[in-house]
């Protein structure tokens, strides 16, 4: 029997039955932004997919926007400068760095644009929403899961993802104060705070794997360097002694975890993410109020379970490009 996950609706129940009124009173004129780190990364096409199949059904105009990169700041910033000039009704960011974009972000805001920020939102206090994963929470579940691969010894390091976004600072704490709480006798002897890049995370793993010869297992922030460290472990002979734990789920993730590469993956519902922010920004493009957060629960997904759950709220369709 297939395992559902339900969508997060619950804060969205009477956006529903607005937006039903506002897309009969002119909805199809309306213009969203969507500015994004990159839509080459499995997380962001599955987002992608959630905002442009719910632009369809809502009748408004998506315009979506890659930075390139998660080190692409100058980009983004340009990006929404030009959507700022466009007066588009409202726009969807998930930010480069959260610190950085906020001056952009607080212009538009000060236009009259309404911002809504999306798993890695801006650090700006006049965003108009936040839709976002429990991150903290999912740092947790690999944390647990690691640590009773492990059971509850060993030296292990972190692949923590970019600092100065929101979601991997989140994970990263959620899974060093799992575990000091849970799992004492697990140390993290190193950590990487490069971008969500695999080739970055293989050198990584690969320097690692040279320098702790105790090294018993890895976070990673992300599927993509989950990948990274799992080719160094092969190349490097260590994959069955050293438990690698990750977040996010894609085709990537599913072959880790077919083949026991990963020890688990916490996954966020990554497409109903990308639509419950384009039903808020078209809400707040018309001036309807709206929920300030909307946090979607995660999921752990691990090789004993991975065939039981329905995965369509959480990645896109293998067909779709963005």
């Amino acid at each position: 029997m297939k395992t559902f996950i339900q969508p997060w609706r619950a804060p969205l129940a009477m956006l529903a039955v607005t937006l039903s009124c506002v897309a009969g009173a002119g909805a199809e004129e309306l213009t969203i932004g969507y500015a994004v780190p990159s839509l080459s990364q499995s997380f962001w096409i599955s987002n992608a997919y959630g905002a442009q199949d719910e632009a369809s059904k809502e009748g408004v105009k998506l315009i979506k926007l890659s930075a390139g990169g998660d080190g692409n700041v100058a980009q983004q910033i340009s990006q929404l400068q030009s959507l700022i000039q466009r007066r588009v009704g409202a726009i969807v960011v998930g930010a480069t760095n959260g610190d950085a974009v906020r001056a952009v972000v607080d212009q538009a805001v000060r236009q009259g644009i309404a911002v809504i920020g999306i798993s890695s939102p801006p650090n700006s206090q006049h965003l108009t929403s936040i839709v976002t994963a429990d991150h903290y929470d999912m740092g947790r579940m690999q944390a647990e899961c690691l640590g009773e691969a492990l059971q509850g010894q060993g030296d292990v390091a972190m692949l923590a993802g970019p600092s100065g976004q929101a979601w991997s600072d989140l994970r990263a704490q959620g899974f060093r104060e799992t575990l000091k709480d849970k799992f004492p006798g697990i140390n993290v002897v190193a950590q990487s705070r490069l971008a969500d890049n695999r080739n970055a995370s293989l050198n990584t793993t690969e320097d690692w794997l040279q320098r702790f010869a105790n090294l018993k297992g890895i976070y990673s922030a992300t599927e993509d360097m989950a990948a990274g460290a799992v080719a160094a472990l092969r190349a490097s002979g260590r994959l069955e002694q050293v438990k690698v734990s990750t977040s996010n789920f894609s085709p990537t993730t599913r072959e880790l975890l077919a083949n026991n590469e990963v020890v688990c993956s916490s996954v966020q519902q990554v497409v109903e993410q990308g639509r419950s922010a384009l039903r808020l920004a078209v809400a707040a493009a018309h001036k309807q109020s709206v929920e300030k957060v909307v946090s979607l629960p995660a999921l752990k997904i691990s090789p004993q379970n991975v065939a039981t759950i329905n995965l369509d709220q959480v990645m896109a369709p293998a067909s779709y490009t963005p």
